[in-house]
């Protein structure tokens, strides 16, 4: 067998969830051909695809894309989609594991962002790019290719993308009279944020709301902190953090964030909805949020960018799923019309308006007018101009387990300088033990 790894799940569950992957429901088999039995039928190359399972909407779009590929592409292919359900929150990278470990993986298998190098330098995927034009990548926004390229290979495309803002209560910046920007050249500062946030934390209010979850999110949102500020938290080829995570730019980011928690500007052990009712200024968060606002009729909420470093350029979170071909396909050929019909210009643009999260294809855009003006806008241009995915490594799991934990001993009082020295050399040890001949 080739070096195909079982794979550390740590760290996945949370931008499941970001992209609206939930518990629960049924698997969809989906069949557009007509005639099982038909001579037409026996001339079909049967493709199998898996996925998790995902909100009501975006199953709805996966079921109806399958069908039109179906009668697309019928004499030719049959696409059967499997979906899995994530009852325990790790049941599809489960029975992704005892796949490889059996080579019995389906022709197409999505899988989140973070973990394409994972994937890649296990042979559970292969390269994408016999299959793509130039001109088909370049309508990719650049953090879908950055995301889905290993060694200078592309093997997973992104299905959709997502973002992180700074969202504010209109109510609160009137009350100060504070005007967030509206124009990505004028994005606040930290110290401007920081400045917005002393001023907007009191009578019970914090200044921001910031912590989704102490997993995932910690990498995924706090990242672009080191980016900014022009370091990152492993160095460009991924083979190593000491020096990066830990770097004096590293750790200037790491004290900004305790600052805040010492002086309190933000809920550690923040409610869900503090900020849909009025309990924080702002909220570090993203498009999934936007459908629960309008559970809130009181709230009114604006979008700006997300904050940068003074002395750095704007970058902004992103990252959703992917979807690849396997290498137990016997049909990869077929499998990687799969994986282009489900994120081409018209599949991008539906699944952007069922899961509420922006397109990863620039040529979608041209369908999804809500983008083109505030607060939807501020969305749009970050994922297309300063979108960063997280760093591309095959010990990515390890790296952001270890990234959040120190993040969180951080905002709770610890030494920036051990903290982060500790990811450096627990992401280093595994890199060098696992993955040094990739």
């Amino acid at each position: 067998m080739n070096k195909k790894m079982t794979m550390t799940v740590t760290g996945l569950v949370a931008i499941s969830m970001l992209c609206g992957c939930s518990t629960g429901g049924s698997n969809v088999s989906s069949a557009g051909a007509a005639g099982d039995n038909s001579q037409s039928a026996q001339k079909e190359v049967e493709i199998s695809y898996w996925r998790p399972q995902a909100s009501g909407p975006e199953d709805d779009f996966y079921v109806r894309r399958v069908e039109e590929f179906n009668k697309a592409y019928q004499g030719k292919i049959k696409l059967k989609m499997e979906t899995i359900t994530r009852g325990n929150s790790f049941a599809y990278e489960d029975k992704i594991n005892a796949a490889v470990a059996s080579h019995t993986l389906p022709d197409v298998v999505s899988m989140d962002g973070p973990n394409v190098a994972n994937y890649a330098a296990s042979d559970i995927i292969i390269p994408l790019d016999p299959y793509y034009t130039k001109d088909d990548l370049n309508d990719f926004v650049p953090s879908i290719i950055q995301q889905g390229t290993f060694k200078g290979k592309f093997y997973a495309a992104g299905l959709s993308e997502s973002s992180v803002v700074l969202f504010y209560n209109k109510k609160i910046m009137k009350q100060y009279g504070i005007e967030p920007p509206t124009k990505m050249e004028n994005a606040w500062t930290w110290d401007q944020w920081y400045d917005v946030m002393k001023k907007t934390a009191q009578n019970d209010v914090f200044g921001t709301n910031m912590i989704n979850d102490k997993g995932e999110w910690m990498t995924y949102a706090f990242e672009q902190l080191w980016i900014s500020g022009g370091s990152d938290i492993v160095n460009k080829e991924g083979t190593t953090a000491q020096g990066w995570v830990n770097s004096d730019k590293g750790m200037e980011a790491a004290k900004f964030l305790q600052k805040l928690a010492n002086e309190k500007l933000f809920n550690i052990d923040p409610k869900p909805t503090e900020f849909e009712e009025g309990k924080a200024a702002t909220k570090l968060g993203g498009p999934w949020n936007i459908p629960g606002f309008k559970n809130y009729p009181d709230l009114e909420w604006g979008i700006t960018y997300f904050p940068r470093s003074a002395s750095g350029s704007l970058s902004s979170p992103s990252g959703s799923w992917a979807i690849g071909v396997s290498t137990d396909s016997k049909h990869p050929m077929e499998a990687a019309e799969v994986v282009k019909w489900m994120t081409n210009k018209d599949s991008s643009a539906q699944l952007a308006k069922a899961n509420s999260m922006p397109a990863s294809r620039k040529s979608a855009y041209d369908s999804l007018p809500e983008y083109n003006d505030l607060p939807m806008r501020v969305i749009k241009e970050q994922v297309t101009t300063v979108s960063h995915a997280r760093p591309v490594t095959p010990a990515y799991p390890v790296l952001t387990q270890k990234f959040a934990e120190a993040l969180t001993d951080i905002m709770m009082g610890a030494d920036v300088k051990k903290s982060l020295d500790g990811v450096a050399s627990s992401y280093d040890d595994e890199f060098k033990r696992n993955f040094k001949n990739e």
